[in-house]
């Protein structure tokens, strides 16, 4: 394994993405910390990532990427890869957006938004640097999902759509992928206190909830109990741990890591039993369709 990496993160303005890149930076690798609108809304927080850095001598670079432009996309990678001699390690893709909700209440504008920012984003990303990793023979991709890819919480319905749409995309492309020496490891994070509650979404058509009776203050109690929950400082969940478990991903050998790694100590090891079982179900299609040479499960 490489002593110092050339890592890519999307979305690292706050939460997962900013705890992480400094951790991945700590240890000596080259962070490429992308976010979007680094001249506006987000100028602070790359000044604020950069100074952390210099003031460590440690290598966070703050590149400008939007993940839903293929424009900007285009842009960054051609950045990225002036500085790196062509080269990229880890590509780690953790941009998203949160938010609950009746799904009548989402206009199909908000769902467009949705799995353009949660779902297409990673593949656009991905898309842009696959011909650099196919190139060099190597590299890992980072998929971070949720434990709502695998599970279904009420009103959670047009975020989790998005999260089982990563782990789909996700797991065929670890398939494709690994007879070219590239892997493909997802992250499944549970609730977390982190910006994404403040930062979460509204609907388009909020007022029909008004129509679901008592479905509505279900719903209302349920997101209540969460921010009260995620607003304890004794949580269980510490966003740090997502950022350790994705340092870990990067520092295990090319064959040794797993295909999910969930990060989560309030579920009871719900996801863990779905991806136990998957695997197994997987395993057996695999072999029942002569395609063992593919097998990821670790």
């Amino acid at each position: 394994m490489k002593t110092q990496q050339k890592i890519l993160i999307t979305g690292a303005s706050s939460g997962f993405g900013f705890l992480t890149a400094k951790a991945i930076a700590e240890k000596g690798h080259i962070v490429f910390a992308t976010m979007r609108d680094t001249e506006g809304r987000n100028r602070a927080k790359k000044e604020d990532i950069i100074n952390w850095a210099k003031e460590r001598l440690l290598d966070i670079r703050v590149v400008d990427l939007d993940v839903t432009s293929d424009l900007s996309v285009e842009s960054a990678k051609k950045e990225i890869l002036l500085q790196t001699d062509g080269a990229i390690d880890v590509i780690i893709n953790n941009a998203g957006i949160y938010g609950g909700g009746i799904q009548e209440t989402f206009t199909i504008e908000d769902y467009k938004m949705f799995f353009d920012v949660n779902v297409f984003g990673g593949v656009r990303v991905n898309n842009a640097f696959l011909p650099v990793l196919r190139a060099q023979g190597d590299g890992l991709i980072i998929q971070i999902s949720s434990t709502l890819g695998r599970t279904i919480i009420p009103f959670g319905g047009v975020y989790g759509a998005t999260k089982w749409a990563v782990e789909a995309l996700s797991e065929n492309l670890a398939y494709e992928l690994k007879p070219l020496g590239i892997e493909v490891a997802i992250v499944q994070p549970g609730p977390f206190p982190t910006e994404i509650f403040q930062k979460s979404f509204t609907p388009g058509n909020i007022s029909l909830s008004e129509n679901y009776g008592k479905s509505t203050e279900i719903m209302i109690a349920l997101f209540d109990g969460i921010k009260l929950m995620m607003s304890d400082e004794n949580v269980p969940n510490k966003p740090q741990d997502v950022a350790d478990a994705i340092l870990n991903l990067i520092n295990l050998p090319q064959g040794k890591r797993p295909l999910r790694t969930v990060v989560d100590k309030m579920m009871s090891g719900t996801a863990e039993i779905i991806n136990d079982t998957s695997n197994k179900v997987q395993d057996g299609i695999l072999q029942n369709f002569g395609l063992n040479e593919l097998n990821i499960y670790n």
